[in-house]
């Protein structure tokens, strides 16, 4: 495992206001910080991708995954130039209620992953900006809004982002909402994906953590397999209450299983580069299968 210390660097207004916010902790409270935390939550928005692209509409899951994929890329490069540590770190008052990684070591920048932007406040407007932005309908327009809100705010409570990690995932996810939806109108999804994986490249000289890795690998799975499906499967959307049920239930038990196959060999890789490689595949190809395979079981099985 790699040792980097990271940088230091913070407003006297942001302690105090994490400061403030957890003078009000309560288990309630976490339990709701918890909460929205999770709708941020890596797995939980494969669920919601899964649920919009396989039940509802493949079109619009494609423009959610774009810009998600963007800012994924995106915010973990700027992650790995900041190297800013998180705040619990650095401060004594600041208590980390509930940690990247809660079963490894807490204070460890190598382990916990850096600090600026929040990739959960900049996922959250990817995903629930983009449905707002492209439905257009007054309750996704708030649903666009508050959980955003409240998820960045519950991450800057649980003691894991400085309010400028907050502020800055904020605004990389509103850019990725609508100049990444603007490039995908005018160029099609297939140049800006290619685009983004492109431009993100630049992070295989010096993005040395997990989560670049993997999002540089979801997104290169995301565009195989949209064009996979495309070409090979033409599924239509769910017309039958269980199909609602059974393809993200499904869909996301095949992931799983795909992953925990593939992570199995990577146990025995030593060297640190190697070892990022492989999980950019194990990513890429757990991606692949979900979007563009899987759902040939929609006609096969008709579900």
């Amino acid at each position: 495992m790699y040792t980097i210390r990271g940088n230091v660097f913070f407003f006297d207004w942001e302690v105090r206001l994490i400061e403030a916010l957890q003078s009000l902790s309560g288990s309630f409270l976490t339990t709701v910080a918890v909460f929205f935390t999770m709708l941020g939550e890596e797995y939980l928005v494969i669920v919601v991708l899964g649920l919009i692209y396989w039940c509802f509409n493949k079109e619009l899951g494609r423009k959610v995954s774009l810009a998600l994929s963007g800012t994924m890329i995106f915010g973990t490069l700027i992650k790995g130039l900041a190297l800013r540590r998180r705040p619990y770190m650095d401060n004594t008052n600041v208590k980390c209620i509930r940690a990247a990684h809660p079963a490894d070591d807490i204070m460890s920048p190598s382990v916990q992953g850096f600090s600026m932007p929040s990739l959960h406040a900049s996922m959250s407007v990817s995903v629930y900006g983009t449905l707002a932005y492209r439905i257009k309908k007054l309750l996704f327009i708030i649903m666009g809004i508050l959980l955003p809100l409240f998820i960045g705010i519950s991450r800057i409570y649980l003691g894991v982002h400085y309010p400028t990690d907050v502020l800055l995932g904020w605004l990389l996810g509103t850019v990725m909402v609508f100049v990444i939806g603007a490039a995908e109108n005018r160029f099609g999804y297939k140049i800006v994906f290619t685009g983004v994986l492109l431009i993100g490249s630049a992070g295989f000289f010096f993005c040395r953590d997990n989560e670049f890795w993997s999002s540089w690998g979801l997104t290169l799975g995301l565009l195989l397999g949209f064009i996979y499906e495309e070409k090979y499967v033409g599924f239509e959307p769910a017309k039958k209450w269980w199909s609602y049920i059974l393809r993200p239930v499904l869909g996301v038990a095949v992931f799983v299983l795909v992953s925990a196959v593939l992570k199995i060999p990577e146990k025995a890789i030593n060297a640190e580069w190697l070892s990022l490689v492989y999980r950019l595949v194990r990513y890429a190809v757990s991606t692949f299968v979900i979007i563009g395979p899987y759902p040939h079981l929609f006609k096969k099985v008709r579900i």
